[in-house]
């Protein structure tokens, strides 16, 4: 239902996920009621996030229509996240995952705050930017990327197969004129970089790039000093969505429910553009078209 845009019956439905196995356990020992949307006229509501790092990024963006609501917002999320969310308006605290919540009226998790609010594809809350990066670290990572050329940061392997392209594949990028590739990959995908195609170059931030306590600090920094993002990663892809930089995300047949069907722009991200395989499993054909949109735009450098 959410994939074909039936919004108003597809939040109901997807609330059946919090009876299964692995919704997150703090849902499961909340006994206080599960908001519903209505005014909350100074009550406390406990926000808990489920899922991975970019269905938090993605569903942030509500915190601050609670407190419009007269909700005071506690946030729990997991330790890695609280930094990068520091600087969303609408919550009062953060609560490490694990650490005692305190006291509150009410709860919901942050994938239920669209049923909560009665999105519609029409109300999605698309302002952007509504995450911002540490300006001390934007300009620590200007001098390290430089000015020079067309900044193309790529990610090409997520947590699950079905988010991962082989990073060869990203070679119609490399050879436009004026393009300079730029790893945004950490963890997992880096033993890629050692067998490259022959001529193609991908410049890496070096090993302490995201590597502290804290989640995507370092890679919202260097989005800030990007022409274009072009991940087959939803989590960088939310992330440079929110943050309201040019993205470009290449995505597989069976792409996810957000990301609907057969349309090439996203309701959530206005700056966002979606490239499908026209195949299963069929990439090249993909990244011939990104290669061809990149070398139309590189002259006026005007990326959308």
């Amino acid at each position: 239902m959410l994939r074909v845009g039936r919004f108003d019956e597809g939040w109901r439905e997807y609330e059946w996920r919090r009876k299964i196995e692995d919704f997150p356990k703090i849902a499961k020992t909340l006994s206080k009621p599960v908001w519903d949307g209505t005014e909350l006229q100074g009550k406390r509501v406990l926000v808990h996030e489920e899922q991975g790092f970019g269905d938090s990024i993605q569903f942030i963006r509500y915190l601050p229509l609670i407190a419009e609501r007269g909700g005071r917002v506690t946030l729990s999320v997991r330790s890695k996240l609280a930094r990068l969310f520091d600087a969303v308006e609408g919550f009062e605290c953060v609560v490490a995952e694990g650490q005692p919540l305190g006291d509150y009226d009410c709860h919901t998790s942050l994938a239920s705050l669209p049923l909560a609010f009665g999105t519609t594809a029409e109300t999605i809350p698309a302002t952007v930017p509504y995450l911002q990066a540490e300006d001390g670290l934007v300009e620590v990572w200007k001098e390290r990327v430089g000015t020079e050329g067309l900044r193309v940061g790529v990610n090409w392997q997520g947590n699950d197969f079905g988010r991962s392209v082989p990073l060869a594949c990203f070679q119609p990028l490399a050879v436009v004129s004026g393009v300079r590739l730029i790893s945004l990959q950490v963890m997992h995908g880096l033993d890629q970089l050692d067998n490259l195609p022959q001529g193609m170059r991908v410049e890496t931030l070096g090993n302490d790039f995201d590597a502290g306590p804290d989640a995507f600090i370092d890679t919202a920094a260097v989005m800030m000093n990007l022409d274009l993002i072009v991940t087959s990663d939803t989590a960088v892809a939310h992330l440079a969505g929110a943050l309201g930089r040019p993205v470009w995300v290449v995505l597989k047949t069976s792409a996810e429910w957000r990301w609907e069907l057969d349309r090439d722009e996203s309701p959530w991200y206005p700056t966002m553009r979606l490239f499908r395989q026209s195949s299963p499993g069929v990439w090249l054909e993909v990244f011939a078209r990104v290669g061809d949109k990149l070398e139309a735009l590189i002259d006026g450098r005007a990326v959308s």
